[in-house]
Parts: C-alpha cells; structure tokens; sequence
C-alpha cells in the first residue's frame, strides 16, 4: 500500500494542499504500477536512494498539476536538459564516480495548484507561450524527496527543514528561476508568511526585494518551495546549508546574501551583527541581517563585502577548510600526492578521511578546488 505521511505532507506544503493528498495518493499508487512507476517506487523507498540520470533522460519527479478545482492530473516527466541546475552528490550508491554531465537524483513527489484565471486561461486554449502576462497569483509549486513523505523516519516537532525558494516564468520553470536557500525548524505556512509579510512590507533583503520586484514587473508565473532535506542533527543542517550555498555561489540567479551554515554565522560575528556568545535558531538569521541592512542603510553589508571575500582563496579556503568534517589544506594536499600510486580507499584510511567518496570527489576535481 503506498500512502503519503499525513502529517509530514501538512507541516511541509502549503495548506490549499492539504484537501488534495487522498487524491494525489489514489493517483500515485496507479503511476506506480507502470515500469517506470514500479523502478522509482523501489528507489524511492531506499534510504538515501537516487538514480542516475543523463542529458536527455527522465528526471525522476511525478508531477501532480490541479487546475482550480478539477481533478489532479500527472504531467509527462520532463528530461534533464544540459546546464540542469543542480549541486548533487558525486557518487553513486556503489561509490562509481559519475560521467561527465550525469547527476545523481533522489525521487520526488511534485504539486502544482493553478489558481490565477490568467494561467487558467492560458492552459484552457493550450497556450504554450513562455511569457503569460497579469498573472496576480503565480501558481504554487511544492516538491519534497519521496523518501520524506513516503517513509519518514524523523517527525516534523524534532526535525529542521532545509529548503529553496524559486521563483520565475516561462522556460525557468519549475527549478530553474531565481533562488533562496534557507532553513526553519517551523510549520511551512509560518516561515512563509514570515518571508511574504517582509517582502510586502519593504524588506532590504535581496530575496525578498527581488521576489517584490519580479512580483510588480508581472514576471513571477509560479512559486516553487522545494524541500532539500529534513534533520534533527543541526550540525548536519549547517553543514549541507553552508555546501549547498557555497555550491550555487557563482549562480547570478543566487539571492542569498551571505553564505550558508557556521560560515554565515561566522560573517555575522565577525562584523558585528551577532554577539559571540549567542547561538541564533536555524531560521533567525534573516531577521539579523535584515536589521542590520535597515539600520545602516547608507553602508549596506560591511566591507569587504561577502562576495568579495570569496574572490580571496586565502580566506576562501579558510572558510571551505575550518570545520570539523571537512578535510584539512594538508589532507587535500596529501590525496593529490598520493592518488598515482593508491586507491582512494588507501587513501582515505591513510588520511584519516570520512570516507573514500570524500577522497574520490577531490580527486575528481568536484570539491577543494581552490586549495592548490
């Protein structure tokens, strides 16, 4: 019997979503009984299961669409185009480095709810032009890695939801417009009403200027919240922050301001914003910049700015290197000097690294790439 987990599906999505989920189930458990359904069922039970996938093969989503009140319908899967946004994982579960342009993808669940008469409008005639002009209400995108909804193994008031916020039109669509990356340990209705009163209310923050701006221009056809990861090891939570943002750095379409994880907290104290001694939650971190910026807004964010920063490898590679789970200049050093005579798996236990997959991704030239 496959079932989607109540209680995860309402602290995660949106609440017009909620009315949906037996209907989305009934549909589910029918794509499932074809092949394709049947492989990513199986994938998608796995623990950590992903699926290798190409430019030009299926990415693995099952796409729910509910236009206004009629009933849900799934939408053709698209294929992964060339320049596919993403920061993924390296390996495979067998550990097999991955070919030039694959990704590693985990199996998600996907609602969009379509409610603006415009977009309506547009999808009754067929229409496929990628500008749709007086959109009021972009459409709502929820999508989350099937394991969460599927099988839970943590619950929703003991666990930190790390997530995107993307936003756009036309060909960006679903995941390729503009991004925030962010995490809460709240209710997704709470965080987002918490975003959309800042936007609405003139907040100094790029994320919320810039979905403000695109908002008024008549640019924004849908809103897409993607859940990235769910956890209640908050080191694990800064960690895949701090990577994901530092993974997307270079990307214009990136609205996050400073980076991710202990590294922002760090660019915080360091100049200023917060107090040594103080351990903000996961998702107070805007409201620390946002005053900052408010406060001082002549000056802005303190000089060097953060992008700055990241030009300097010196300082770069000091952020990059400073934690405890990652591997030191002098290991990375070590691996490159070791890799013609040994195996990664010599090398990882010779180094003292976490692990072979760690070892193979700086051998691949995929991580550390500023320590030479």
């Amino acid at each position: 019997m496959i079932s989607i987990n109540r209680e995860w599906w309402e602290h995660l999505s949106p609440k017009v979503m909620h009315q949906r989920l037996r209907e989305m189930e009934a549909l589910l458990r029918k794509w499932c009984s074809t092949d394709y359904g049947a492989r990513w069922l199986s994938v998608a039970r796995q623990e950590g299961g992903v699926l290798r996938v190409k430019p030009g093969q299926l990415i693995p989503v099952v796409h729910f669409v509910a236009l206004g009140d009629r009933p849900i319908f799934i939408v053709p899967q698209q294929v992964i185009r060339v320049g596919h946004r993403m920061v993924g994982m390296d390996t495979f579960l067998s550990g097999r480095p991955l070919e030039e342009g694959e990704l590693a993808l985990r199996p998600e669940i996907r609602l969009d709810i379509v409610q603006d008469p415009v977009l309506l409008g547009a999808a009754a005639r067929g229409e496929t032009s990628p500008h749709i002009f007086g959109v009021k209400e972009p459409s709502l995108v929820f999508s989350a890695p099937a394991p969460y909804l599927l099988s839970p193994k943590l619950w929703p008031r003991k666990a930190s939801v790390l997530y995107q916020h993307i936003f756009g039109s036309g060909a960006s669509y679903p995941d390729d417009g503009f991004f925030y990356v962010g995490v809460t340990t709240r209710r997704w209705q709470t965080r987002w009403a918490e975003h959309r009163r800042a936007m609405e209310t003139g907040s100094p923050l790029l994320f919320h200027r810039k979905l403000r701006e695109e908002m008024a221009a008549g640019r924004v056809t849908y809103i897409h919240h993607k859940v990235m990861g769910i956890t209640d090891d908050i080191e694990k939570l800064y960690a895949t922050e701090e990577w994901l943002v530092e993974g997307h750095w270079n990307d214009a379409r990136r609205l996050n301001m400073i980076p991710g994880g202990k590294s922002g907290l760090r660019y915080l104290r360091e100049n200023g914003m917060l107090a040594k001694r103080v351990i903000p939650l996961p998702d107070e971190g805007d409201s620390l910049l946002s005053e900052w910026l408010r406060e001082q807004p002549r000056k802005g964010l303190p000089a060097p700015w953060v992008a700055e920063k990241w030009k300097d490898d010196a300082w770069a590679i000091a952020q990059i290197c400073s934690r405890d789970d990652r591997l030191s200049i002098e290991q990375v050093r070590a691996i490159r000097e070791l890799v013609e005579a040994h195996s990664a798996e010599e090398i990882a236990d010779r180094i003292g690294a976490r692990s072979a997959d760690q070892v193979q991704r700086v051998i691949a030239g995929k991580t550390y790439t500023r320590v030479s």
